[in-house]
C-alpha cells in the first residue's frame, strides 16, 4: 500500500470515529515523520482526495485533514 493511501484511510478512520485528524496525530500514529506526513497530504490535496486547513489549538498551529466523501 502506498503511504499516501495509508494516511487516507487512518483519515477516514480517525473521521468515522469521531476524532479530527491533523497531521501531527496521523504522524504519531503511524510513527511517521511529520514531513512524510505533510509530503502525503500535499500529495492527497493535489490529486483532490482530501482538503487540509489550519487550526490554531491551544496557542499551536496544526494543519487539519479532511476528507472528500464518495
Amino acid at each position: 500500500m502506498k503511504r499516501s493511501n495509508q494516511i487516507l484511510e487512518l483519515s477516514e478512520n480517525m473521521i468515522e470515529d469521531g476524532q479530527k485528524p491533523s497531521a501531527t496525530a496521523l504522524a504519531e500514529k503511524l510513527s511517521w515523520s511529520d514531513e512524510d506526513v505533510h509530503r502525503c497530504l500535499n500529495i492527497l490535496e493535489k490529486n483532490g482526495e482530501i482538503e487540509t486547513y489550519a487550526k490554531n489549538i491551544l496557542g499551536k498551529r496544526l494543519r487539519m485533514v479532511s476528507v472528500y466523501r464518495n
